[in-house]
């Protein structure tokens, strides 16, 4: 025989004596994890533990038994169970150096007390080294893999959960189910946000908007339509709140946003979400933010399309025979004038047009309508139908048809 064969019978002879111990050595090991890392005793259970360890144990000096044998098993199966208990991966590194630890101990004494020759004693660590650096890649593969399954899982219950919400479909015990599920509290008030999207599969809101809110202590759970984004938050404090929600909505968001008004039971989030897209349909512009309840102007004039849409076309009838850039111009004046309290000094500074220009085309507008500025009734009506003209030009700007919008 030579030496090298000699060798290799040393260090098989080594892991039957090794193997002897397995039960032992898995105690022991066990024991020491859980001491050292404290959330393995918290998630995993010790006989869990154990288990692992041994079967990690055998095929590792079942390896120097038979060299051609490769079995990641014990490895892949730790990674996904660990992932699946929540067990950090820094902690199963930890838990690995610590069983190895015990391993390199455990050989080195038994060369010593066996009198086993220096070089036996370092194949069989070599080869030690070698199958735990392939047990370590195997075990985070696993892990890895275990965890991102798990995640998409969880996004998509999430997801139907939201979705039965808004739907209306959860009875009561399961609505605070979905509430415990989604990291709602049982006990509002909440709202609901409708974000307009750019298109099928696209976001209404920036990424990490979920994040941001919570960081304002607003925990929110949201979902994906294929015409808009929905949102579901939690205000505890909305007096402080609710305009925290409203910045946040206007800076993140790429194009227009409704707000449900407060609610109290989420029972009520179908209802919600009917009137944030009433909300949403009165929002005229990209990064305009309506709250139902607030903006009673905007929408009153998103409520009842069909009506409204009527409403406005005969109080705007005067302006029909115009040329469109003629009548647009009359009514953006009129929405500038509006904005700023009916001052025409400070539309005029919005529109970078002197004063007497915007007196000059409020004075067509009433002309051509009929109606007077002076008097409240004929403002409010214009307002109403201006409102609506807003609403149906931002509607046929995101390319849907407002007849069609519910």
């Amino acid at each position: 025989m030579g030496e090298d064969d000699q060798v290799d019978a040393g260090a098989a002879a080594l892991a039957a004596r090794m193997l002897e111990r397995t039960g032992e050595f898995a105690a022991s090991v066990a024991d020491r994890i859980n001491t050292l890392v404290p959330v393995y005793a918290e998630r995993v259970p010790l006989e869990v533990l154990q288990a692992s360890v041994a079967a990690h144990y055998r095929v590792l000096f079942d390896g120097l038994l038979d060299p051609t044998l490769e079995d990641s098993i014990p490895a892949d199966v730790a990674g996904r169970m660990r992932a699946a208990e929540g067990v950090p991966m820094s902690a199963v590194f930890e838990a690995y150096q610590i069983a190895l630890s015990f391993i390199w101990r455990h050989l080195a004494e038994a060369a010593e007390r066996d009198e086993v020759a220096p070089r036996v004693a370092v194949r069989a660590a070599s080869e030690l080294w070698r199958r735990l650096s392939g047990f370590t890649d195997v075990m985070s593969d696993s892990y890895r893999t275990e965890l991102a399954a798990r995640i998409r899982s969880e996004e998509q219950r999430r997801s139907a959960l939201i979705q039965a919400l808004l739907e209306g479909h959860l009875s009561e015990p399961q609505v605070w189910e979905a509430a415990d599920a989604l990291r709602l509290p049982h006990q509002g008030p909440y709202v609901v946000i409708a974000a307009r999207v750019a298109g099928a599969g696209e976001h209404g809101l920036t990424r990490g908007i979920e994040e941001g809110l919570q960081r304002q202590s607003i925990t929110s759970a949201w979902r994906l339509l294929h015409d808009v984004e929905i949102g579901l938050a939690s205000l505890p404090r909305p007096a402080d709140q609710l305009d925290v929600l409203i910045d946040a909505l206007a800076t993140g968001s790429v194009g227009r946003v409704g707000v449900s008004p407060l609610f109290d039971d989420l029972t009520g989030t179908s209802q919600a979400l009917r009137l944030a897209r009433i909300a949403l349909r009165g929002a005229a512009s990209p990064g305009k933010v309506v709250v139902f309840g607030r903006d009673s102007l905007s929408v009153a004039a998103a409520s009842a399309p069909d009506v409204m849409a009527r409403l406005s076309h005969a109080i705007l009838s005067g302006l029909e025979s115009m040329p469109a850039e003629d009548r647009a111009i009359l009514l953006d004046t009129f929405g500038a004038w509006l904005d700023h309290s009916g001052s025409a000094d400070e539309a005029a500074r919005r529109l970078y047009v002197h004063p007497n220009t915007v007196r000059y085309r409020l004075r067509r507008l009433e002309e051509r309508t009929g109606r007077t500025l002076s008097d409240p009734r004929h403002v409010a009506e214009l307002s109403l139908a201006f409102e609506v003209e807003r609403g149906r030009v931002a509607l046929l700007a995101d390319g849907d048809d407002p007849a069609a919008e519910r």
